[in-house]
């Protein structure tokens, strides 16, 4: 009998539009489970933030992704991207209920993954590598303490096109993540975008000296992939 399109599960990803590494690391993490689909949706990087003094989302490019990804028939809708720390993780819980209001399938969130993640499997001393500027760095980690993550220190790379932080080198990174961990005295170290390939200065270092790194795409990818399975157990 052949395999039929229904017999399979998926995942969704929403991206922000400038994004160039989360299918990377999409498809190594389902490389070994074939019977997961992946469907990507994308949605404007810079415009995608609410104008006014709400500070949330401008929904209508996530509603619009949203139902592509439902038309796909996908078991669960992750936003794949960081911004939610940005602008406060309450805006995150929101965007969640609102896809699953609209679409009744269950939605996760990078931001949401990582608090959850940080709070609950210990990581030791944790510092923070953003994409864009100080300023950016320090509101960011403070959002995480807000959030209960306890970030002891954090460092940015100046980079203010998040197309080209998707070309950052992996060994560029690791090299940071040293000069972090080692001011600091770091367990761990968290890097924060989804367009920087932590996973690439994974594979650069020396993990008998190196700092652990945590890379937020596969961070939102895995919170995605639990999310499928535990709906398919229901």
């Amino acid at each position: 009998m052949s395999e039929t399109a229904s017999a399979r599960r998926a995942i969704g990803l929403i991206v922000p539009s400038s994004n160039r590494v989360v299918e990377r690391v999409a498809a190594r993490l389902l490389a070994g489970t074939p019977e997961i689909d992946c469907c990507i949706a994308r949605v404007p990087y810079g415009g995608i933030v609410a104008a006014g003094p709400s500070g949330g989302y401008r929904l209508e490019p996530f509603d619009s992704a949203a139902t592509l990804l439902e038309e796909a028939g996908v078991d669960t809708i992750c936003w794949s991207a960081t911004r939610g720390a940005a602008l406060g993780f309450a805006v995150d819980r929101d965007l969640c209920r609102r896809i699953e209001d609209e679409t009744g399938i269950p939605a996760v969130t990078t931001a949401l993954a990582t608090v959850e993640r940080l709070s609950v499997t210990p990581c030791g001393r944790v510092g923070l590598i953003t994409q864009g500027d100080e300023a950016e760095s320090l509101h960011v980690a403070g959002q995480f303490r807000r959030g209960g993550v306890d970030i002891l220190d954090h460092l940015w790379l100046g980079i203010t096109n998040n197309l080209h932080a998707a070309h950052l080198a992996g060994d560029t990174l690791l090299r940071e993540a040293r000069t972090l961990a080692a001011r600091s005295g770091l367990d761990t170290i968290l890097v924060w975008s989804t367009n920087l390939s932590g996973y690439a200065a994974r594979l650069a270092a020396d993990p008998a000296s190196d700092p652990a790194i945590l890379d937020a795409a596969e961070i939102g990818i895995n919170a995605a992939l639990a999310s499928a399975n535990a709906r398919q157990k229901r």
